[in-house]
């Protein structure tokens, strides 16, 4: 027999192509290979895309199919043998890979990255990410009475009158709209939809010839007018193109953010692919894999409060009869923030579910190839050892150990250097849920923090924020009007979890004080604190909450210290994903008097002494020390330690600052209604010197910063991240004072910064992990 060698070889040609590009060192993350890399080993097995795993070739996994992933998993690393299958069915389901263990991701070894076996990326591959997911396989032909969705939330979708239900008439044509028909379904809305709701994924189809209206909405979600509301809504406007719209609020009333597509598909019958949400402040929307921006530049940073009231969300359009017809095959909502590599695997997963990668640009990573399980799907996750987390609890029981240095000399930190040091030289407190909080954000996202007492908004009455100009000084007041009191909170990150943070090993310092008051008046209601959260939790919904309490001062007894209070709490989103959804033993590593004989306090110590103190948390990788500064008899101030613990884990995870002044009535209020003051001269932050010279990836070098220190003058600071990393944030600082942080890489020097040492924090917000890197200083 003879064979056409030409023809065989061009007609294998694309399949060979589409092999080899599914190589891990194709992707737009590792262009640079070495010499040794370029020539392959003669043993070394070459990289496979697993096609087979996806058998329908639908982009999604069924149970059968999620057996096979897992085994796979489980042939490369013998740790994830399981048992999955639990009622020996040949399926897994997503509780039975889930139930009573952290979410798969968090299991699997990083070792597999390496295997040559490589798993085609699916949306629902880790569904963890799922909060409320519409797929047009979920259906029946026929008229949608309502589409019951996937995920974590199940909002359905719904239509009860048959003249306004939209249809599937096949398999693979997903839920159609008729022209003309003002068809539409309705959900419930999503009082958490800002936090839950954090990205959008949108598969749809539009003819553009029909409807005799011009404007027909898509997607509303949270429909109406206010901050979070129609966030996202996307609408097509005939001889214009596709919208998208998220709503904020900022100092002027509404941030209202739009973009804009004029290459939408509009033939009818040829998909589109959206991907769209909110990054650390900025919208971001890619349609078919371009790039989407704002007709003007957007603020760098973005909030809002809760929806409340009855509001509800659609997907079409009930306010005309005259829409375009359309359909949709896929409407995703998750959660966290994906990164910029992410948005791209997320629109190449759905290009390639509904066969249009052709749609796709050129350079697309995923334009020839489908994607495949890598390093995006791991981001930084705490994983809670519950094991080691009581063993640690269990240390505290020593109360020898933990006060052994007790009113003594405290050990000087070593290797750390100043990162964040605000004096109050100006009023810096704004609603949390306005993009114009720089610093400051009250009242924070926790509407719980004031106890007994209402949290006040900054900005409104009665005023519980005052700030003293004379000393420079922010205090906080609990403040009783009418028959009501009011509370106040601030923290450094808005309510959406954008702001100032701390990872690893740090120092946090308050100086601050409290009007003197003699115990027998002290009303014993009174609770502010200085506390922590690691606001992770408002991006991943299903995780734990991590929380350390530095410090609770407490009316009932003035010389009372309760000393960090450590809890993992209970996700906010009941699933199946936390290993345990519900609160874990919470751990109190000081609780008794700061008296002489009690705490070996010279002297002792009451709070309510109307003198400052300086209050120190030295968190070192292995020991943490409480600190305070008391004075001699000479009346100056020296430190001294209180205790010792060692370093739990949840310490060094990433933790904002949070203050406030509450009241738990019940314990006794101020019989005559007095405000309660409590006053703060400065905060500051320490991190490691170690840590801030470090360069982490994806950063090519050093962030630079280039200018003159004199006032007017434009400081700039370039980035030195890959072309592919657009999306970052700058945090300006002169001496480690916080001037402001946002999207922009220029500051413009004022008078007050003249002369002093300028440096810049860059936050990599579209790379994974959002790494930070710390720029030279100026001069």
């Amino acid at each position: 027999m003879r064979f056409n060698m030409k023809k065989i070889f061009l007609s294998l040609l694309p399949f060979l192509l589409l092999m080899g590009c599914s190589s891990p060192l194709f992707s737009a993350k590792n262009r640079a290979v070495t010499a040794k890399e370029k020539t392959p080993q003669r043993n070394a097995p070459q990289p496979r895309v697993l096609y087979e795993l996806d058998a329908d070739r639908n982009g999604l996994y069924d149970d059968r199919e999620r057996a096979a992933v897992l085994a796979v998993l489980a042939e490369e690393c013998p740790e994830l043998k399981g048992p999955w299958d639990k009622d020996g069915n040949g399926r897994v389901s997503i509780e039975e890979q889930t139930l009573g263990q952290h979410p798969l991701p968090m299991r699997i070894p990083r070792r597999f990255l390496k295997s040559s076996k490589k798993i085609p990326w699916t949306v629902d591959l880790f569904p963890e990410w799922l909060m409320t997911a519409y797929f047009q396989e979920d259906l029946p032909p026929g008229p949608v009475t309502q589409h019951s969705p996937r995920g974590i939330i199940i909002a359905m979708a719904k239509q009860a009158n048959p003249e306004l239900q939209p249809r599937k008439t096949a398999a693979g044509r997903g839920i159609e709209f008729a022209a003309n028909s003002g068809q539409y379904l309705q959900i419930s809305g999503q009082r958490d939809a800002r936090w839950n709701y954090r990205w959008c994924l949108f598969i749809f189809r539009i003819d553009g010839t029909s409807g005799t209206a011009r404007t027909t909405t898509l997607l509303d979600l949270n429909h109406g007018l206010g901050p979070n509301r129609s966030s996202p809504k996307i609408w097509y406007t005939k001889g214009e193109g596709l919208y998208i719209q998220y709503v904020g609020r900022n100092g002027r009333g509404l941030d209202r953010r739009i973009m804009r597509a004029q290459h939408v598909v509009t033939d009818g019958t040829t998909w589109n692919v959206l991907v769209c949400g909110i990054r650390y402040g900025n919208m971001y929307a890619s349609l078919n894999g371009s790039a989407l921006s704002t007709s003007t530049l957007q603020p760098g940073r973005f909030s809002g409060e809760w929806v409340t009231g009855r509001v509800s969300s659609y997907i079409g359009d009930p306010a005309t009869r005259g829409n375009v017809r359309w359909a949709y095959d896929t409407l995703i909502f998750g959660q966290s923030e994906p990164s910029e590599a992410m948005v791209r695997k997320l629109t190449g997963w759905a290009a390639h579910r509904v066969r249009v990668p052709h749609l796709l640009p050129p350079a697309h990573p995923y334009r020839h190839r489908v994607p495949v399980l890598d390093e995006e799907d791991f981001p930084y996750r705490y994983v809670h050892d519950n094991n080691r987390w009581l063993q640690w609890g269990r240390s505290l029981g020593d109360k020898t150990a933990l006060r052994i240095n007790a009113g003594k000399p405290r050990i000087e930190p070593q290797g750390f250097e100043r990162v964040f040091f605000d004096d109050f030289r100006a009023y810096r407190v704004r609603p949390g849920n306005s993009a114009e909080a720089d610093l400051w954000c009250g009242t924070g996202f926790n509407p719980a923090v004031g106890a007994s007492a209402a949290l006040a908004i900054p900005g409104k009455q009665p005023n519980t924020y005052p700030y003293d100009a004379q000393h420079h000084q922010q205090i906080l007041s609990l403040v009783k009007k009418d028959k009501r009191w009011y509370a106040s909170a601030i923290y450094t990150v808005n309510d959406m979890g954008y702001g100032y943070t701390w990872k690893g090993p740090k120092i946090f310092r308050i100086r601050c004080k409290f009007p003197k008051i003699p115990q027998n008046r002290l009303a014993g209601g009174l609770f502010p604190a200085f506390w922590s959260y690691d606001p992770d939790y408002l991006f991943w919904r299903t995780a734990n909450r991590i929380e350390v309490d530095w410090i609770e001062w407490d009316g009932q007894n003035g010389h009372w210290y309760n000393g960090i209070s450590s809890h993992v709490h209970y996700a906010h989103v009941k699933s199946i994903f936390p290993k345990n959804p519900k609160s874990y033993k919470r751990f109190k590593v000081y609780s008794g008097e700061l008296t002489e004989k009690k705490g070996k306090i010279p002297g002792g110590l009451y709070f309510w002494d109307g003198q400052f103190h300086t209050w120190e948390w030295v968190v070192d990788a292995r020991m943490t020390y409480t600190n305070v500064t008391i004075k001699d008899r000479e009346g100056k101030e020296r430190w001294i330690e209180v205790c010792r613990c060692k370093t739990a884990p949840t310490y060094l995870e990433r933790l904002d600052l949070q203050i406030d002044y509450a009241l738990r009535s019940q314990a006794g209020v101020p019989k005559d209604g007095k405000r309660q003051d409590f006053i703060i001269d400065w905060v500051e932050v320490l991190q490691k010197r170690q840590q801030i010279e470090q360069i982490p990836a994806p950063f090519l070098a050093r962030p630079q910063l280039s200018g003159k220190v004199e006032a007017g003058a434009i400081i700039t600071c370039k980035a030195n991240l890959p072309a592919e990393i657009t999306d970052i944030r700058y945090y300006w600082f002169a001496g480690g004072y916080p001037l402001t942080y946002g999207a922009a890489n220029t500051y413009r020097v004022t008078p007050a910064e003249a002369g002093k040492s300028i440096r810049c924090m860059v936050k990599a917000v579209g790379a994974r992990d959002m790494p930070e890197a710390w720029s030279n200083v100026l001069p």
